[in-house]
């Protein structure tokens, strides 16, 4: 009997409810909508087709004169609200060898440092401990103070 009446107002709910077919390409948006941030002229709003790329969008937009979009994936799909950070150009960086950690093949890159002045660098921390100020490398035989000025904004502790 129980088993009948929720039959009963299970059908009673079903005739209640519209059951209405929808077509799914009418639901679905043809355009999307992204935010362009980072090193645009005038980062925005964007509207694009569906199935946009961030190439469609480059192509959109005007990019600043320190944009680095070399660093996107130019056939990376974009999605509706995606927010599109165009990277800026990074100026190359100097490069910092430690002279407490670096091995002979790092130390070598230093401005007038050969193998034989990184080898006595080695062995000078080797013998003495860690060096304690930049300047300490000056104690090395082979490194002056000329030389010292050519390394300094090369190295680190």
């Amino acid at each position: 009997m129980k088993q009948l009446l929720i039959f009963f107002v299970l059908f009673l709910l079903s005739l209640s409810i519209q059951m209405t077919a929808y077509d799914i390409d009418s639901l679905q948006e043809d355009t999307i909508t992204i935010t362009v941030t980072g090193a645009a002229d005038r980062p925005d709003s964007l509207t694009l087709p569906l199935h946009a790329t961030v190439r469609d969008a480059l192509q959109e937009i005007e990019l600043s004169e320190d944009a680095d979009p070399g660093l996107l994936n130019p056939e990376q799909v974009l999605n509706d609200h995606d927010v599109l950070n165009i990277p800026v150009r990074r100026e190359e960086s100097v490069l910092q060898v430690s002279i407490n950690t670096a091995p002979l093949e790092e130390l070598v890159l230093l401005p007038g440092i050969g193998p034989a002045t990184a080898e006595k660098i080695i062995a000078y921390r080797t013998e003495n401990g860690l060096f304690q100020k930049l300047e300490d490398i000056q104690q090395v035989k082979g490194i002056g103070p000329a030389k010292y000025e050519k390394i300094a904004a090369f190295i680190t502790l």
